[in-house]
């Protein structure tokens, strides 16, 4: 299997440059390219994925590295860190810039200077070499201040890497400005034997105080709920009660409840050896390692759910290697049958079908397989069944018992002056069994 490490900058987009002290902004002359779709449980509205040559993205606030959603809160000494690695043998330049979407992750329609002060374009160059001896790449790393760039409003936000040479944008990730107006109160139900293959489901109920400035509460707030991190699937709680005075309550329905038996697999690819128990075989090759890892079985995945990062935690030292990481999964069953489409998906692509995760059935062996490039470090992982248009994890899940699972609840505010979408509060609850 080759892995494709060219990458052509800047041959589809003509711009001008305009030069006022150090600082740059570009004007594109020509509408960027589509977003193509991507079956994904976790890219959201307009959000571009990441480009092949990109990899080991990480997108986190340092005081919350575990948190499934970055966000930061609006006046505060907040900041986030992106980093990155792009398979390059030569240092490039990116151009970072920052858009504000609407609940539905669309752009909104605030201009730039209404919700940034300052200038809406940081520079990311420089980028440090590897020094390990598998394929070459330059690791980048920034960091965003939240007292530099003067967000001036909470809601939904992208953060855009552009390509500086060229001005195309490379991809996108999705964050939250919060103003942290009200603490949110959390209580969860349990559906026992109500879900799929007799599975249990949860609802949660937030109660909140209300703002004073809240006038029409009914109309004007809204609440998001998104479980494990996976922004794709995210749920606007129906139920909402504002019966009593300065109190405010949002409730998913039972028909709203989420799955609460998902269980994932953890890979822990910190020693490239085979001192490393995940690791089945392992063999040098000129260009990369090739590592085979023990397979992974329908019903026993290692450790149940714990909170965390949707990029997983890719090593970011000089030394570390990338190796060429065969995964295994044994159905142990009828199904999924060998002509079924399964794939692997996790923190390493974005939770998305890509022709190169999709795993091939090895006869010999009676189980699906399929190498992938990965770096070192810490990921989540799972199998995903197509099923129609939509991807299943949960079919493949290991567990029809409830498990550790994280609830991520959001409080919108439609502001009635600018109408756009503010983010009052946002909280994450770990569940238990």
């Amino acid at each position: 299997m080759a892995f494709d490490m060219t990458y052509t900058r800047g041959v589809f987009v003509f711009l001008f440059l305009f030069t006022l002290g150090c600082s740059a902004t570009y004007t594109l002359n020509t509408a960027p390219p589509p977003i193509p779709l991507k079956n994904s449980l976790l890219l959201v509205n307009g959000q571009r994925s990441v480009p092949a040559n990109i990899k080991s993205v990480r997108f986190w606030n340092p005081a919350q590295p575990n948190a499934p959603i970055p966000s930061i809160r609006l006046n505060s000494r907040d900041r986030l860190l992106l980093s990155f690695d792009e398979l390059s043998e030569y240092t490039g330049t990116f151009l970072i810039q920052f858009s504000h979407r609407n609940r539905d992750w669309t752009k909104s329609s605030l201009p730039e200077t209404w919700f940034m002060d300052g200038m809406n374009q940081l520079s990311l160059q420089g980028g440090e070499p590897s020094m390990a001896n598998s394929i070459p790449y330059h690791h980048y790393q920034l960091s965003i201040e939240q007292a530099n760039l003067q967000f001036l409003v909470s809601g939904y936000y992208f953060i855009h890497v552009l390509d500086f040479s060229s001005g195309i944008e490379l991809f996108n990730l999705p964050f939250i400005i919060t103003e942290q107006q009200v603490d949110l109160m959390v209580e969860s139900e349990t559906l026992y034997n109500s879900g799929s293959f007799g599975g249990a489901k949860e609802r949660l109920f937030y109660e909140f105080g209300l703002p004073e400035f809240v006038d029409m509460p009914v109309f004007d707030l809204d609440m998001h709920v998104y479980q494990d991190g996976f922004l794709r699937t995210s749920v606007p709680a129906k139920g909402k009660d504002f019966s009593q005075e300065k109190l405010g309550r949002f409730y998913l329905e039972k028909s709203q409840a989420f799955p609460a038996f998902t269980r994932f697999y953890s890979l822990g690819l910190q020693g490239l050896t085979l001192r490393n128990e995940e690791i089945l075989a392992y063999e040098e090759d000129p260009e990369l390692p090739l590592i085979t890892l023990k397979e992974d079985f329908i019903s026993f995945s290692d450790i149940p759910y714990q909170l965390q990062s949707m990029f997983g935690s890719p090593n970011s030292q000089r030394f570390s290697r990338y190796a060429k990481v065969t995964f295994r999964f044994n159905p142990m069953g009828d199904r999924p049958k060998s002509s079924e489409e399964v794939y692997l998906v996790g923190d390493f692509n974005q939770w998305t079908q890509d022709r190169d995760y999709k795993m091939n059935w090895n006869a010999d062996l009676g189980l699906f397989e399929v190498p992938v490039l990965l770096k070192e470090g810490n990921y989540r992982y799972s199998y995903a069944l197509k099923q129609g248009n939509e991807l299943d994890i949960s079919y493949l899940s290991s567990s029809l018992t409830k498990e550790n699972q994280s609830y991520t609840g959001v409080l919108l505010y439609i502001d009635p002056n600018l109408q756009y979408d503010r983010v009052l509060s946002i909280k994450t609850t770990f569940i238990k069994p």
